[in-house]
């Protein structure tokens, strides 16, 4: 019988699985009752996916099993209808970026009124844009989970200003 062993990338994805998982959770302490609900599915869809990617073999391109894909993909539909949680719009990417090293990308956020707000968000899309380079290029897991905390505080910057804006 051979026992699976997930490669260097799998166990980078997991271990940025579990971290944003940790995210989400801390998250619900301050978070509405709806979007406590959303992040804490969130989480535990996140957890589904390090599992998976600990103890599956690869089924699908770029190294990623099939439950870990479908977990992700429920992670991202669930956060993607409660914006409140301020996990942006396909952030599975933080996830497969260990493991497929395609560019990290920064959501448009469109609705954004008054000259004040799109300026501010502009700067944080620039920090964002600078915190990816450091990410893309980080040295250890442990820099690149460091950064992920920062990435997402990010985030959730965005995601007030397009509440602000929406009034």
């Amino acid at each position: 019988m051979t026992v699976f062993e997930p490669t260097e990338q799998a166990r980078a994805a997991a271990f940025r699985a579990a971290a944003l998982a940790d995210i989400a959770r801390r998250r619900t302490l301050v978070a509405s009752a709806w979007n406590g609900r959303a992040l804490i599915n969130v989480a535990e869809l996140l957890d589904i996916v390090t599992l998976s990617l600990w103890e599956e073999a690869p089924t699908r391109p770029g190294g990623i099993c099939e439950s870990a894909r479908l977990a992700l993909a429920d992670a991202e539909a669930t956060a993607a209808e409660t914006p409140g949680t301020g996990f942006p719009l396909g952030f599975g990417q933080y996830v497969t970026h260990a493991m497929d090293r395609r560019p990290l990308t920064v959501p448009a956020r469109p609705g954004l009124t008054g000259w004040s707000l799109a300026d501010e968000d502009a700067q944080l899309v620039a920090a964002l844009d600078a915190l990816h380079g450091h990410l893309a290029a980080a040295a250890t897991e442990t820099v690149a989970l460091a950064l992920l905390e920062a990435v997402f505080a990010l985030h959730s910057k965005r995601a007030d200003l397009a509440q602000l804006s929406h009034g």
